[in-house]
């Protein structure tokens, strides 16, 4: 029993590394860049959110947007999200060939269908206060990245990725000033926590057994934000925002067991960048009842190349990526029914940073288009109620999943996987804004 212990063991040692890699990448990489701060702007599919400044959110979105403002405000938002995703696998591959003391080959795995049906809340706590007739402070906590795929531990997919979530909490307070030629700037500090859950399964010699790996890290990082506002009138304003990029050491755990309970343990470190961003928002009434605004942001995810993960038993992998820059418009209206009924709609193209040569189950992202509406109501002059709802229409996504080499095990277990999927996105937001004072 000893003699196989000890071979589980070593087993488990030498597979670690790529059962992490497996499904560590994606979720870190976060794709799934979040818009979804305020459900006041969900309506619109964000067009305007960096420029109506119409609540607290706007710090987070445009923090000069906060001098249009009144006295003291609170918004508080919840957005609820409802992803699916269908993978149709036309080929998987797990690979112990090559290995000391195992002469194995590839073991096909063949193809199939498995689901990911995820759920969860993006939350958003706004709150601004002025300090004088020029000066207005602002805090906004927020998520700006998020990520949770979560597919059977028995399906075709779990050699890749069991379970994939990336949670990330932004602490931003916020300055503005505001000029007496209607130009507004602000700025503030952004305090980014990140934390990872990653879990896979990694099949081994012994066709009964199965290699589980729990992963988690976790890390603060710090960077900043600037904007500014330009009101050419009190119906045309153009607004300018940009977020500086986030490095996060990331620092946890890498757990990796089987059923039987022969279980291994070590240290996981990997350093990751979350991009900056520049975005330009527009907004115009019309006339007294109907407005129109546009958004247009720039992420700069072709800095994100390459991810090196290095384990506490010397061992490194080099991940490819490869992302390319993206970009987001929109297009919003808000139609003032009387003075507590606003309704509003908006479409948005959201372009994917991912590469079809590259793209994994974790983060199965493609171009998407949104659809959305959305209505206020307004109780008094300061309590007013937002809801919104926004679909989300995903282009079929070609899978091409692999695992690298371990630069330490040559060669290292490889295992892949080949197909396509579909995702499809609901979201629902509700929010309530206070006027204070």
């Amino acid at each position: 029993m000893a003699n196989k212990d000890n071979r589980y063991k070593q087993l488990i040692s030498i597979f670690a590394a790529s059962a992490l890699v497996g499904v560590s990448q994606p979720a870190w990489s976060a794709a799934f860049q979040l818009q979804e701060q305020s459900a006041a702007w969900l309506g619109t599919a964000y067009a305007g959110a960096g420029s109506a400044a119409e609540d607290a959110s706007t710090g987070y979105y445009n923090s000069a947007g906060l001098t249009r403002l009144g006295q003291e405000q609170i918004a508080l938002s919840g957005i609820f999200v409802d992803a699916n995703t269908k993978l149709n696998v036309s080929n998987a591959v797990t690979n112990i060939s090559g290995i000391r003391g195992i002469s194995g080959a590839s073991i096909p795995l063949g193809g199939g269908t498995t689901k990911a049906n995820n759920m969860a809340v993006i939350p958003g706590i706004h709150y601004a206060r002025r300090l004088s007739d020029n000066w207005i402070f602002g805090f906004n906590v927020a998520s700006p990245f998020g990520l949770k795929t979560h597919y059977k531990v028995d399906s075709i997919a779990r050699y890749e990725s069991t379970r994939s979530a990336i949670k990330t909490l932004d602490v931003s307070p916020s300055l503005a000033y505001r000029f007496d030629n209607g130009l507004s700037l602000g700025a503030g500090v952004d305090a980014l926590y990140a934390i990872a859950k990653l879990d896979s399964r990694l099949r081994s010699p012994i066709p009964t057994l199965d290699i589980y790996n729990e992963n988690t890290a976790s890390n603060w990082g710090v960077g900043y934000h600037v904007g500014a506002l330009l009101e050419f009138s009190e119906s045309t304003r153009l607004g300018a925002t940009y977020r500086s990029k986030v490095k996060v050491k990331l620092r946890g755990n890498s757990f990796t067991g089987t059923d039987e309970g022969i279980q291994s343990n070590q240290w996981v470190k990997s350093d990751f960048t979350f991009p900056e961003t520049v975005a330009i928002s527009g907004y115009q009434d019309l006339n007294e009842q109907w407005a129109l605004m546009s958004d247009v942001q720039w992420t700069h995810w072709s800095r994100y190349q390459q991810l090196t993960l290095r384990f506490a038993n010397t061992q490194q992998i080099i991940y490819p990526q490869y992302y390319k820059n993206s970009v987001r418009v929109a297009l919003g209206t808000t139609y003032q029914y009387d003075e507590c009924w606003k309704f509003k709609l908006g479409v948005a193209f959201d372009k994917t940073p991912t590469r079809d040569a590259l793209r994994r189950i974790s983060v199965p992202d493609q171009n998407r288009t949104w659809g959305a509406v959305g209505t206020q109501y307004r109780f008094t002059k300061n309590l007013a109620l937002d809801v919104g709802y926004a679909h989300l229409f995903f282009k079929k996504a070609n899978i091409n999943d692999t695992a690298p080499n371990a630069v330490n095990i040559l060669p290292a277990p490889a295992q892949s996987l080949q197909g396509t999927s579909r995702t499809r996105v609901d979201l629902v937001g509700i929010q309530l804004t206070w006027d204070l004072v």
